[in-house]
């Protein structure tokens, strides 16, 4: 196999599991969508170059642009609710730890 075939799979796994332990270990909401979005694009380096590789690069340029703009959709529906969220007075933080201690008192 090429040699960049390989330094291409190490570094989307290492996006991958980087996204999936900063979704887990972070309690900040906008830090967990951030996290899940670094594995996301790490997906999206595998899927392209696997595209590439296979000779079907244009399905997995076109598949990945999709993805993109759904990714993009996803995060503008997520922060505007938030935003809206703090706006009202619903949220006054948005670290989870800090939701736990207000409930508590």
């Amino acid at each position: 196999m090429n040699p960049v075939f390989y330094i291409v799979l190490f570094t989307s796994i290492f996006m991958i599991g980087m996204g999936f332990a900063g979704s887990v270990g972070n309690r900040n909401p906008v830090k967990m969508l951030l996290s899940i979005e670094v594995s996301f694009n790490g997906v999206l380096l595998l899927l392209l170059y696997l595209a590439t590789s296979l000779d079907a690069a244009l399905l997995g340029a076109d598949l990945s642009i999709l993805a993109i703009g759904l990714s993009i959709g996803e995060i503008a529906i997520i922060m505007s609710v938030m935003i809206a969220l703090f706006r009202a007075g619903m949220i006054r933080e948005l670290d989870e730890k800090e939701f736990r201690e207000e409930e508590a008192e």
